[in-house]
């Protein structure tokens, strides 16, 4: 199949990336989520920030998952990333408007520019006091291609393939949380993985 390379490529890169529980109890059940969203979205723009807590410990696993993902197996960078994301969302919510869209994607939105920003942290750390006499061919690396081409996705489909290669979802639990059908998942998940496998080529 056209998509398999991309598929692979995703739970390879996904399999193994676990997100800690803040407070042991793990994220609320799916059912509950949207609807919980809404209410405490309200409560927290109005300044409530035991509501942006509940937020919080709802949402940072699949963010937690979204940044390692991104940056590596580093526990620590990820970790700061993620509460970085959380404290950029704090900052942003009296501007957030209720699209229809899961909050978490508006959260993988900040954590994007979040993991951006540290990429570049880490380009600038990096010793540059003696340059290489000849150049040489860079290390390739699988994930960051595959961060990359994700990216490029366009949103819907950038969405589907986060909330189920790296939040974990069910395709009917992306279809519970984009308030669409199982059917429309299927076929944005097959667009998009068919997109992922052209960008990634046969490498």
């Amino acid at each position: 199949m056209t998509d398999e390379v991309a598929r692979v490529r995703l739970r390879r890169n996904a399999a193994n990336i676990q997100a800690p529980i803040p407070d042991g109890k793990g994220e609320a059940s799916l059912a509950n989520v949207s609807g919980m969203d809404r209410g405490l979205l309200r409560r927290a723009q109005e300044g409530d920030r035991e509501a942006f807590g509940q937020l919080y410990r709802i949402h940072h696993p699949a963010v937690f998952r979204m940044v390692r993902f991104a940056l590596g197996a580093g526990g620590a960078d990820a970790e700061d990333a993620a509460a970085e994301t959380f404290a950029r969302a704090w900052k942003a919510l009296p501007r957030y408007t209720d699209t229809g869209a899961p909050f978490v994607s508006w959260l993988y939105g900040i954590a994007r520019h979040v993991v951006a920003d540290e990429r570049r942290r880490r380009m600038r750390l990096e010793p540059r006091d003696e340059l290489p006499e000849q150049a040489h061919e860079p290390v390739y690396d699988d994930r960051l291609d595959l961060v990359a081409a994700i990216e490029r996705l366009p949103e819907e489909q950038r969405t589907v393939i986060e909330l189920k290669y790296v939040a974990g979802l069910t395709n009917p639990e992306v279809a519970a949380r984009l308030h669409t059908t199982t059917g429309a998942v299927n076929a944005k998940q097959w667009r998009a993985l068919k997109a992922l496998n052209e960008m990634l080529g046969e490498r």
